[in-house]
């Protein structure tokens, strides 16, 4: 093969001289990049590292009522519904839809007459069935009645009686007294109008202070008993106090048995000293006490933040020596037992003494520095995050 020409000296010379300028270019751009980069550093290093300022509580170890919330049925203590047993026409009236009658008061009257006229008739019949057995009775002492005449005189008698005593008391019957004192329902009874027997009268409520409350406690939580108290809210109860105050009722009657279509037990508690607004038939919320949780933290719902990984507290701990706040925010998961209104209980997760974020734990993330304006309690706290 025929040798490869070698290149000529000055070609090479210029190839290498290029490759030098490259390079020359090369590290200059690098140095001024370098210097840019140190530049910025120093620039960034001469701000204030990032901090926020929260308000904080010191999670207290303590106890939780459990408590199951259901509603109730407002009944009252004295209901009935007044029914005729009797058909009729009305001859009176005696109260008005909505009043208040007194005991005994007559609230209706059907017409008797026909009973009263075939009283008359019958106790006149009486009478005589008297004279004739008092003619028997002075014959049989002489001598001159047999004892068959005696006794069908006796027995005529009370035939006579039982007689009266059956149109007596279906004449009663068609007199509709109240049994207690009440409040009555509204009606359209009219004068003149006739009524089947078994005809609604009218409700009678009574009781007015006094009001039964009737609610169900599944079985896994019917564990109540007789005087034990519950707590009514809601806006039923909310003329007896504020709307969200509760009023307190005992416990005076429980189902023996499950039901067995609902799995819950019956109970029936009494409230006293009711005003007139809490009307039978209304609904109220019933909260039961059913055990207590010790051991447990509650914090401000404002300190537990939520992730796709669960819920977590910001712990602050203290931050190193010559750090521009005093403290760096942690981030730690907790377990969240349940939301009680503004609260959180927490059950796993925190030791009592931490410092933990609270109103503003939203601002924090892991490793921050962080200014506290500290609440001494959990109250506070809670009252700074209400709007």
């Amino acid at each position: 093969m025929p040798d490869t020409p070698a290149l000529p000296v000055s070609t090479l010379k210029r190839w290498l001289l290029l490759l030098l300028v490259c390079l020359l270019l090369v590290a200059g751009l690098g140095g001024l990049k370098y210097l840019q980069i140190q530049n910025a550093m120093a620039f960034a290093a001469s701000f204030p590292e990032r901090s926020a300022t929260v308000t904080a509580v010191t999670a207290q170890s303590g106890s939780w009522q459990q408590i199951y919330r259901t509603i109730a049925e407002v009944r009252a203590t004295r209901y009935l519904q007044l029914r005729n047993e009797v058909e009729g026409r009305i001859t009176t009236v005696g109260f008005t839809g909505g009043d208040n009658v007194t005991s005994g008061q007559i609230l209706l009257r059907l017409d008797s007459r026909e009973e009263q006229a075939q009283l008359r008739a019958t106790e006149a019949q009486l009478q005589l069935a008297e004279l004739r057995l008092q003619r028997v009775a002075k014959l049989r002492a002489d001598k001159m009645a047999s004892p068959q005449d005696y006794d069908s005189a006796v027995a005529d008698k009370a035939v006579l009686l039982a007689n009266a005593a059956a149109l007596a008391a279906r004449i009663d019957k068609k007199t509709l007294s109240a049994p207690f004192a009440a409040a009555t329902s509204l009606h359209t009874l009219e004068v003149g109008q006739y009524l089947a027997a078994n005809s609604l009268i009218t409700g009678l409520t009574g009781g007015a202070e006094q009001r039964w409350i009737d609610f169900d406690l599944p079985q896994d939580k019917a564990n109540l008993e007789i005087g034990e108290p519950v707590s009514l809210s809601g806006p039923a109860v909310a003329s007896q106090g504020a709307i969200n105050t509760p009023v307190i009722a005992t416990v005076v009657a429980i189902e023996p048995a499950i039901n067995q279509a609902s799995r819950a037990r019956g109970y029936r508690a009494l409230l006293t000293d009711s005003d007139d607004n809490l009307s039978p038939g209304a609904v109220v919320d019933v909260a039961v006490q059913t055990g207590v949780l010790e051991g447990v933290i509650r914090l401000p719902a404002t300190a537990v933040r939520r992730s796709s990984f669960g819920a977590y507290v910001y712990r602050l701990a203290a931050s190193e020596t010559g750090a521009s706040a005093p403290y760096r925010a942690e981030r730690l998961p907790v377990t969240v037992f349940r939301a009680e209104g503004d609260e959180v209980i927490i059950t796993a997760g925190l030791e009592p003494g931490d410092l933990i974020a609270a109103l503003g734990a939203f601002k924090l993330n892991a490793g921050m520095l962080v200014h506290v304006v500290e609440r001494e309690t959990l109250r506070d706290a809670v009252e700074a995050a209400a709007p």
